[in-house]
């Protein structure tokens, strides 16, 4: 992991990190999930991989059933939360997964896109605080396979962390 900046923001230290999501101790991480929580590729894939020593299928399945618990419905929204254990990633600490969705951008950016990220980031804490958890690890959500502009999710993370 190579720590790039730290920022305090009130009582919140925020560190922006590079390196695998899948490696960092935290007690919750977050997966930049789709709606239907099928985990087919990019941060999604590898934290289910790493969930069940490389069985995504699994995943998948014991995703699918926590979303249909927790949310009544085959899909989650922009703002939604579903949490499942961490399986194999307590071995580092991990306690939680929180899958959350993000805007699909495809290199655009506007209001509508910042306020789809803004939900779909601020939940995620939001289902951590409520759980009590002390520490969350976020990937760069929506900014890979879904193409937000990385400076503009940067940005818009922050602001949740300053309102949060």
């Amino acid at each position: 992991m190579q720590e790039i900046a730290v920022k305090s923001i009130g009582p919140i230290t925020v560190k922006l990190v590079y390196g695998d999501v899948t490696r960092y101790k935290a007690d919750a991480i977050v997966n930049a999930a789709n709606k239907y929580l099928e985990h087919g590729g990019g941060v999604a894939l590898a934290i289910a991989k790493a969930a069940t020593g490389g069985d995504p299928i699994k995943y998948i399945e014991i995703s699918k059933k926590a979303l249909k618990e927790q949310i009544g419905r085959n899909y989650i929204d922009h703002g939604d939360v579903v949490v499942t254990p961490a399986l194999k990633l307590e071995e580092i600490g991990v306690k939680y997964v929180i899958h959350t969705v993000g805007p699909i951008c495809n290199g655009r950016w506007n209001n509508s896109l910042k306020e789809k990220l803004y939900k779909a980031l601020i939940s995620p804490l939001k289902k951590a605080d409520e759980l009590g958890l002390k520490s969350i690890a976020f990937p760069a959500v929506s900014s890979g396979i879904y193409g937000c502009p990385i400076k503009d999710v940067i940005k818009t993370f922050l602001e949740v962390v300053r309102d949060f």
